[in-house]
């Protein structure tokens, strides 16, 4: 289908979930595992049923289990160990990126293994703040995962739109205002609604909306803003880049867990080589 280019040359928001052919689908146990987070009574048993029919999905799980980030002391063989093992909340979001991850194809012009390094980097940080700031680090976590998502949509369906962009972002230009000015809407407005169709919590999904959006009142938005900044300082920042990053954090923060997070900032933005298995 040849998208409809609104006055001006660009797209509307619409045109890039009306080329279906060039979209990805996550698995079906994705959707599935999507759906229990509004669930109170799950019945692990089947889940981990399902689960195993996807066998890429499951063999990406079960490496993850036995890695030495998770720490088991005993070799898991199986989904219903791992769910055991490791909480069925770990391995949910174990299963959801393992899917979307894999759900892109290679995109001339585009690094797909960098930009989901990236994407986890930050996840991975985004769950290690959220458990400092005792909110939920596995919905944390999809939200770093799919934080500039829209990105990749966006090479998907406009890849040498998309390429010319990257250039200008490379050159010290804002991502967000030319994507505006070229394509008419931005990456977060893809994530975002990409997130809704693909029924993502809308928790998650107002997250990915909130991600520009000043004085967010969702703890989760500040903690995926938070993220972010962290994971794009320098290797070295000044106090005052720091500062600023920090700003993100609600303001009822205490200051032990400011002080701890400053602390921890080289653990807190390095992925444990580990998560990369989900990129294998």
């Amino acid at each position: 289908m040849r998208a409809r280019f609104a006055p001006g040359g660009c797209m509307h928001l619409e045109d890039i979930f009306d080329q279906t052919h060039k979209l990805p689908t996550i698995p079906r146990i994705v959707q599935d595992l999507l759906g229990t987070f509004s669930q109170s009574d799950i019945n692990l048993g089947e889940v981990a049923k399902r689960i195993s029919l996807d066998q890429v999905i499951t063999a990406k799980v079960l490496r993850l289990a036995n890695s030495v980030q998770f720490g088991v002391s005993r070799k898991i063989g199986s989904v219903n160990e791992a769910i055991i093992v490791l909480g069925f909340d770990t391995v949910r979001t174990l299963v959801v990126a393992s899917g979307v991850t894999g759900a892109f194809v290679a995109t001339p012009g585009f690094d797909r293994k960098a930009f989901w390094r990236v994407s986890l980097g930050v996840g991975s940080a985004a769950h290690k703040l959220a458990r400092m700031l005792r909110l939920n680090p596995e919905a944390a976590f999809l939200c770093g995962l799919l934080h500039n998502i829209g990105e990749l949509l966006i090479h998907v369906v406009q890849p040498d739109l998309a390429v010319r962009i990257d250039r200008s972002v490379a050159g010290g230009g804002n991502r967000v205002q030319l994507e505006d000015n070229n394509i008419g809407f931005d990456y977060i407005q893809v994530a975002a609604e990409l997130a809704s169709r693909w029924n993502f919590p809308d928790p998650i999904r107002q997250a990915l909306a909130d991600q520009n959006t000043p004085e967010p009142e969702s703890r989760l938005s500040r903690v995926l803003q938070l993220a972010v900044a962290l994971t794009s300082l320098p290797e070295d920042p000044t106090p005052e880049q720091l500062d600023q990053a920090l700003s993100r954090l609600p303001a009822d923060t205490d200051v032990s867990i400011r002080d701890a997070i400053r602390l921890q900032l080289p653990e807190l933005v390095t992925l444990d080589p580990e998560m990369e298995r989900i990129l294998s």
